[in-house]
């Protein structure tokens, strides 16, 4: 992949469905090994439930999303808005709801650059931190937030049932954004 072939851009409703295959795609990959394969399989019957929830989440406002393209074909996605966890300082607190990439651009340079419009969304809209959830056992991704200078929280720790496969997220935070690079 060129480094000129990629855009990120803002995504709009009319991106819903290239969103919703992204995410699906990337969790099949992603998760391989994880959350069972039966449950990764089925995945793409829940594009037609994907694609709608996408579309008003991005009509509605609630989450901003930055879309990768190459050759005009979105190969992954960003999502920030509001932290969703309890007792979150309204208004200072952000989230990384969700950050897929189509596995044939790992390792790329597109994820660092999709990354990168994310915090610069979390700036824009004067979030002064932000934290994400991820798999405890996702190594990949959480070498990828220690690398980016995110800190897994300790205690912070929770259960949930995919698949039948009981599993574990973390929780990580950012530094002050107002710090990061780039801003």
């Amino acid at each position: 992949m060129s480094s000129n072939s990629l855009i990120v851009r803002p995504a709009t409703s009319a991106d819903a469905s290239a969103i919703a295959s992204v995410q699906v795609l990337s969790w099949q990959q992603a998760y391989s090994g994880l959350i069972p394969d039966q449950y990764l399989g089925a995945l793409q019957s829940s594009l037609s439930r994907r694609e709608p929830f996408w579309c008003d989440a991005i009509a509605a406002g609630r989450t901003y999303l930055s879309l990768a393209c190459v050759n005009e074909q979105v190969i992954g996605f960003i999502a920030i808005g509001a932290c969703r966890d309890e007792g979150a300082s309204a208004g200072e607190m952000g989230e990384v709801t969700a950050f897929y990439l189509l596995p044939r651009y790992w390792r790329t340079g597109a994820g660092r650059a999709l990354w990168t419009a994310g915090l610069r969304s979390l700036v824009e809209h004067r979030y002064r931190q932000a934290i994400l959830w991820v798999l405890s056992e996702n190594t990949r991704a959480r070498r990828f937030y220690d690398q980016a200078g995110w800190s897994p929280e300790p205690d912070s720790e929770r259960s949930l049932l995919i698949g039948g496969a009981s599993l574990r997220e973390i929780r990580y935070r950012s530094p002050m954004l107002s710090s990061m690079p780039g801003r």
